[in-house]
């Protein structure tokens, strides 16, 4: 809303509460003014660094990043998983966030903020994510449920929500596992068994 926006954003916390999603929330709507309503999302690049990790990967992404866009005001970048880089690719990428140009903006996510070079979070907005709390979870769980039609107890959410451990991601995926063995209807019984608790 302000148009200050840093070119160097870091979004570091637990799996699984969202870091990825929010980045690419972010970068569709850095693009976006109120006079159009276009989609850029041609201007949205991601790299995961897990598989992206060697030198040559961001001496490729250096080089991308000097074109300007065609249309829009900005290039963004979401790295994921950050802090899987070589050291010969941090230090190669380091020169970039040092003077990136004017239509290029860079979203890095990460769990292990500790595993970055200090020279590279000290050039970046630093965003921690915290754990989503177990009422948040068990609501979203609530919602897709309703919306799906599908029978569940109170307490069984709770279950859920609390083996899940603060990731939504997880949380997610331990539903649509009772889903699949609790015949549209998620007890408090079923999930004792299936969880194993």
């Amino acid at each position: 809303k302000k148009e200050k926006l840093g070119q160097a954003l870091l979004f570091c916390g637990p799996r699984g509460v969202g870091k990825t999603t929010c980045a690419r929330i972010l970068a569709r709507k850095i693009n976006l003014n109120q006079e159009d309503d276009n989609d850029y999302s041609f201007n949205i690049f991601e790299l995961d660094a897990a598989s992206n990790r060697k030198i040559e990967d961001i001496r490729t992404l250096n080089e991308q990043v000097r074109v300007p866009p065609r249309i829009g005001n900005y290039k963004v970048y979401i790295i994921d998983e950050v802090h899987m880089l070589t050291l010969e690719a941090f230090n190669a990428f380091l020169k970039t966030l040092e003077e990136p140009p004017p239509h290029v903006i860079f979203i890095l996510a990460t769990t292990e903020k500790s595993k970055v070079l200090p020279t590279i979070l000290s050039r970046c907005q630093i965003y921690d994510f915290k754990r989503i709390s177990v009422i948040d979870i068990k609501e979203r769980l609530e919602n897709i449920l309703v919306d799906q039609k599908i029978n569940y107890d109170d307490e069984a959410l709770f279950l859920i929500a609390e083996c899940s451990d603060g990731s939504l991601r997880d949380g997610l995926q331990i539903l649509d596992r009772m889903i699949n063995f609790c015949n549209n209807e998620i007890s408090v019984d079923e999930v004792y068994k299936n969880l194993n608790i």
